[in-house]
């Protein structure tokens, strides 16, 4: 029986592994090579927690939030968890509106820059 119950239920799903969030002082203090880094490394996680996939695979620069599959349910939840987590205002539009997840990581990049570091593009959007 329970051969015929894995059957229909096909392969198991794996499940993401816990989200490790950088640390807020140490992003205020790294330099924008390793902030960027860091972040990078921190969206994805979420990502890939809030979709069911491992964080290598989730496309941070071809694809919208939207087109990844945030909607706002997903968008509340990635807010809330980043917000607690890094202990930074974000605002759930923009969220949703970003045209990839790289730019996401730009604007936390941004929060936690010294006045004068790093590259700018443009105006800063808020997060």
């Amino acid at each position: 029986m329970t051969a015929n119950l894995k059957a229909c239920t096909g392969p198991a799903r794996t499940r993401p592994a816990d989200v490790t969030a950088p640390d807020p002082a140490a992003l205020a203090t790294a330099d924008h090579g390793e902030r960027t880094r860091l972040l990078d490394q921190y969206v994805r996680q979420e990502l890939g927690r809030i979709l069911g996939i491992a964080p290598h695979q989730v496309d941070t620069t071809g694809r919208p939030m939207n087109s990844l599959g945030v909607g706002s349910i997903a968008g509340l939840e990635l807010q809330h968890r980043m917000e607690t987590a890094l202990g930074v205002e974000l605002h759930l539009q923009m969220l949703l509106l970003a045209n990839s997840a790289a730019e996401l990581v730009d604007c936390l990049v941004r929060k936690f820059a010294p006045a004068g570091d790093g590259p700018r593009h443009g105006a800063a959007v808020p997060v």
